[in-house]
C-alpha cells in the first residue's frame, strides 16, 4: 500500500460530514441559540438522526458564502421606525 493512498484514506476518514449545533456554534463563533434561530428561520439546513440534530458541514459552508442578517430580523423591519 502506498503512502499516498494511506494519507488520502486518513484524510477522508477524519473529515466529518456533519456537526452538532454546539460544534457549529463553536466553528462560527456564535452561540448555540443563534444557530437554532438560523435553523428556525430555515437559513441553515439541519438533519435529524434519531433525537439528535446535526448540521451538514456543506450546509455551513454554503451558509457562509452569503452575508446573513441577524436571525431575528426580517427584510421588512428596516422601515418600521417611521410608523
Amino acid at each position: 500500500m502506498s503512502v499516498r493512498y494511506k494519507q488520502r484514506t486518513m484524510t477522508t476518514c477524519n473529515e466529518r460530514l456533519a456537526v452538532s449545533i454546539r460544534e457549529a456554534a463553536e466553528m462560527l463563533g456564535v452561540s448555540p441559540r443563534t444557530i437554532q434561530n438560523y435553523i428556525s428561520a430555515k437559513r441553515i439546513l439541519v438533519r435529524k438522526i434519531g433525537r439528535r440534530s446535526v448540521i451538514p458541514v456543506r450546509a455551513l459552508e454554503s451558509f457562509l458564502r452569503v452575508d446573513q442578517p441577524s436571525p431575528g430580523t426580517s427584510k421588512g423591519d428596516a422601515g418600521a421606525e417611521g410608523k
